[in-house]
C-alpha cells in the first residue's frame, strides 16, 4: 500500500493540517506533545504501535475519503487454476494468508510462525500460546483450502460451522473456544463502534447467517465481513474467524481470497471504522479487491 512509502514525518505534516493543536494530534496518537517534538529531530524513535496510530490516522484523513466515491466498479479476482495444484505456490500462498491474520492481531514474528509451523513439538523460547496460536490458524486454512478446493465441498456457512470454525482457531488457547461470549466485549483499536449485547449476539448472529450464507461478490463479502466484525461475537479471535469466514466465502466462489497482513493492516482498520460507523463501505470493498490482487501475487 502506498502510504506505507511516505516518511513518518511526512504524515505527520498531513495530520497536523487536520489537527491544528498539537495537543489534538497527540491525543489521537496516544503520546506526549514533547514526543511529537522528540519525532521531529530522531523520526527513527517513533515506536512500532506510534507508527501504525499514524498510519490508521493518516489512512482516516487522507486515504479514505479518496476511495469513499459511489458506483465504483471492479473486476473480481478470480482463483487462479495453477494455485489448486501446485504445491510449490500453494503452502506458500497458505502460510502468508495464516500469518497475516496473526500478525494484524497480535504483531507475532514472521520467525516465531513459521518455527512453530515447521515443528513437530514446543520449540525452545516459545510460549504454548504463541504455537497454539501459530499452528491453528495455519491449519484451519489449510484445511477450508483442503474442504473448498481440494475436495470440492462448500464451507456451509451456519451457525454450527463459524463457532467450529472459532474452535479450530481458538482450541488450547481458551476455555469458550466455540461459544459464543457472555460478556461485553471491547473492540480492539475500533473505539467508536460497539459490539452486540451478550444476550443479543444469538439472535444477531442467526440474522447474519440469514443475509450472508449465500454472498458471492466480494462486494457483498467485504459488507458481510464489516457485519461480522461488528457483531463481535467471540470473547477473542473474532478478526481470526472474521477473516476465516471471507476465505471460505471467496472459496466458495472461486475468489482469490483477500491477504491482510502488516503491509495493509491500518488501511483495514480505517476502512472497517469507516463501514462500522457510517455504513459507507466502497473503501473497504477497494480493499477487499486490492487485497486479492496481493495474495494471487504472494
Amino acid at each position: 500500500m502506498y502510504y506505507n512509502d511516505i516518511a513518518y514525518i511526512d504524515k505527520l505534516d498531513r495530520l497536523q493540517e487536520v489537527y491544528p493543536m498539537s495537543a489534538a494530534l497527540s491525543e489521537a496518537i496516544g503520546v506526549s506533545r514533547r514526543s511529537l517534538l522528540n519525532w521531529r529531530d530522531r523520526p527513527d524513535s517513533i515506536k512500532v504501535e506510534h507508527r501504525f496510530n499514524i498510519d490508521v490516522l493518516y489512512c482516516k484523513h487522507f486515504v479514505i475519503p479518496v476511495w469513499d466515491t459511489k458506483k465504483q466498479s471492479f473486476t473480481p479476482v478470480l482463483l487462479p487454476d495453477e494455485l489448486s495444484s501446485n504445491e510449490l505456490l500453494l503452502t506458500p500462498f497458505l502460510r502468508r494468508i495464516s500469518y497475516g491474520t496473526i500478525e494484524i492481531e497480535t504483531g507475532m514474528a514472521r520467525d516465531d510462525f513459521e518455527r512453530a509451523v515447521d515443528a513437530k513439538k514446543l520449540p525452545k523460547n516459545m510460549s504454548i500460546e504463541v504455537f497454539h496460536e501459530a499452528v491453528n490458524t495455519y491449519l484451519t486454512h489449510k484445511w477450508l483450502w483442503q474442504k473448498c478446493i481440494t475436495h470440492g465441498e462448500r464451507f456451509v456457512i451456519s451457525e454450527e460451522g463459524i463457532r467450529s470454525l472459532h474452535g479450530d482457531f481458538m482450541r488450547g488457547l481458551r476455555d469458550d473456544a466455540g461459544f459464543y461470549s457472555g460478556k461485553v466485549r471491547v473492540m480492539g483499536g475500533l473505539e467508536a463502534v460497539h459490539t452486540t449485547l451478550p444476550e443479543d449476539i444469538p439472535e444477531e448472529m442467526n440474522r447474519w447467517v440469514f443475509k450472508c450464507k449465500g454472498v458471492e461478490t466480494m462486494d457483498e463479502i467485504a459488507r458481510a465481513h464489516a457485519y461480522f466484525i461488528a457483531i463481535h461475537p467471540f470473547g477473542d479471535g473474532n478478526g481470526r474467524v472474521g477473516r476465516g469466514l471471507v476465505m471460505a466465502q471467496c472459496l466458495n466462489a472461486g475468489l482469490m481470497p483477500p491477504l491482510f497482513d502488516g503491509e495493509n493492516r491500518a488501511l483495514y482498520y480505517a476502512a472497517m471504522e469507516h463501514a462500522m460507523v457510517h455504513g459507507r463501505h466502497a473503501p473497504l470493498i477497494r480493499l477487499f479487491i486490492e487485497s486479492a490482487k496481493r495474495g494471487r501475487q504472494a
